[in-house]
């Protein structure tokens, strides 16, 4: 199921989608949704969150090469220095490896990403509804394994350009992001990730990272009175936030975590 759900989450919905009407997730048992309710729920939900960040990989030395792709670095023919095309070219000035740095008061580049909160019963069973929609599980396939859910809480980014987390081996995107709460500032580490990648095993798709949901203590790490948690990670100039509002987080279940 999580592997599942991590492919889904690479198709991000990098707009936000607009729906009328009651909350999909309450309205109608997860049986009758269709690829508009989970692409809503994918892309618009309190599970959801698409941010938009600075890229500052993509322009001058911070630039980090795109896996899979033959390197274009050449030495410029025009006295040492770097052509930038002109803003009708295919390239855009300032966007690329080898650009000039944006100077003062110029825009930075930037990209989006999407952070969803998978463990959730509502996305848990997005995705196998997904699956199912696409002929990939039987409706009792379905059954059988969202009968099963997380135990822990796990959080899957994703985006159109995921190379900040090329490289990273597992300690080091653990080391990279935080749960923390705004009641109390306590910060909840992953205990170990999971990463997606392309068929061919060189791009990275998503990532989950994944948290436990009781301390060393027998503690909530997330307390039953907390209102917001904040997801934070920071790896190779991605710096993504994004704040889940709990008391949004809700089916006709109760608590969706």
């Amino acid at each position: 199921m999580r592997k599942a759900i991590l492919m889904s989450s690479a198709i991000i919905v990098l707009a936000t989608l607009a729906f009328a009407g009651a909350d999909v997730w309450k309205a109608k048992p997860y049986q009758q949704w269709d690829q508009k309710d989970i692409g809503k729920i994918l892309g618009d939900s309190p599970w959801s969150k698409v941010v938009q960040v600075e890229a500052p990989w993509t322009i001058g030395k911070s630039a980090l090469p795109d896996p899979g792709q033959p390197s274009t670095t050449a030495a410029p023919a025009n006295g040492g220095k770097t052509a930038s095309k002109s803003p009708s070219g295919d390239t855009p000035a300032g966007n690329t490896p080898g650009a000039s740095l944006p100077g003062p008061g110029e825009p930075q580049p930037t990209t989006m990403f999407a952070v969803r909160w998978i463990s959730s019963r509502t996305l848990q069973r997005a995705a196998a509804r997904s699956a199912e929609l696409a002929g990939q599980l039987k409706p009792e396939d379905v059954e059988k394994q969202l009968a099963n859910p997380p135990d822990v809480y796990e959080i899957a980014v994703t985006g159109p350009d995921m190379r900040p987390f090329q490289s990273a081996d597992d300690d080091t995107l653990i080391k990279s992001a935080t749960l923390m709460e705004k009641k109390t500032k306590q910060k909840v580490v992953p205990t170990k990730v999971q990463v997606a990648r392309t068929p061919d095993g060189l791009k990275v798709q998503s990532i989950a990272f994944i948290f436990d949901k009781k301390s060393g203590s027998g503690e909530p790490t997330i307390a039953e009175d907390e209102k917001s948690v904040d997801f934070n990670c920071n790896l190779n100039g991605a710096k993504i936030h994004a704040s889940f509002e709990i008391p949004k987080m809700q089916d006709n279940q109760g608590r969706d975590l």
